[in-house]
């Protein structure tokens, strides 16, 4: 997690609740059951109102707020909310976001946010910084994602049994159900819309929706769709046209490979239990 150089006193609030601002459902559901596994109270959001009338309204301790939040971003809410709040206690607020770039950081920074979480969440590294910006521990090193060629996705295996069995340690059997199942879902729910923005050759909708899967894979251990979604994230209006049929015909590919990989997993933990 990346933080500023000064970070400014927080007020922790008594029964105090930490605000989980994402579009994402699988991203949301996965750090809720971080932190609630903690000892936290969650209050989830989808979008960008909701997540600004919570931080006006509600009891927040910590709020975590997606950087490409739906209808209004983690900068724009941010700005808004401390705009509203002059002369309230500070209250930490951290981006989600999928590009450590320096630009990014800078930009949350200087809109109010105190830091940023990469994604996908490892929970380790989101429980540092949840207890960093409470100030009860040191700052955490910032993660930086490496992009990939795109031709490098097949030397990768479908799915990552660790970040499965770290899922199963944190909610056990019926937890990591339920997130396969949303991971589907919501995977399921994005390819017509990644679909329509690749033949319409809009990059700026591609790469958002290419963004949502690739934090969906990532936090469900689907290695090979999280790398391919990381080597097409910054492609661009030209390639789409002569390239994006064959673009979401491989991640389609991908996805069913690894939703056959996760159905084995779990069918071979149902046998082992």
């Amino acid at each position: 997690m990346d933080q500023t150089s000064h970070m400014r006193s927080s007020v922790i609030i008594p029964g105090g609740t930490i605000l989980i601002a994402d579009g994402n459902r699988t991203v949301a559901r996965v750090i809720a059951k971080i932190l609630e596994k903690e000892h936290h109270k969650v209050h989830q959001v989808e979008d960008g109102p909701a997540a600004l009338d919570a931080l006006l309204n509600q009891p927040l301790t910590l709020a975590l707020i997606d950087a490409d939040l739906p209808k209004m971003n983690a900068i724009e809410v941010t700005h808004l909310y401390r705009f509203g709040s002059v002369g309230r206690a500070h209250l930490p607020i951290l981006g989600l976001i999928g590009e450590t770039s320096g630009e990014m950081l800078s930009a949350c920074i200087d809109a109010g946010l105190d830091g940023c979480i990469s994604k996908p969440i490892e929970p380790t590294e989101l429980l540092d910084a949840v207890n960093t910006s409470l100030g009860i521990v040191a700052e955490p090193a910032a993660a930086v994602e490496t992009p990939v060629g795109f031709d490098d996705v097949t030397e990768w295996p479908a799915i990552d049994p660790r970040i499965l069995r770290d899922l199963e340690k944190l909610g056990g059997e019926g937890f990591i159900e339920d997130v396969i199942s949303q991971f589907v879902a919501d995977a399921s729910r994005l390819f017509p819309d990644l679909s329509a923005s690749a033949s319409a050759c809009d990059a700026g909708l591609f790469h958002d929706h290419i963004h949502a899967l690739r934090s969906c894979a990532g936090n469900v251990g689907a290695t090979g769709l999280y790398k391919m979604c990381l080597a097409w994230r910054a492609i661009g209006a030209r390639e789409l046209a002569s390239n994006g049929s064959e673009c979401i015909s491989k991640l389609q590919a991908e996805f069913a490979r690894a939703t056959s990989a996760l159905d084995s997993y779990e069918w071979r933990q149902q046998q082992a239990s």
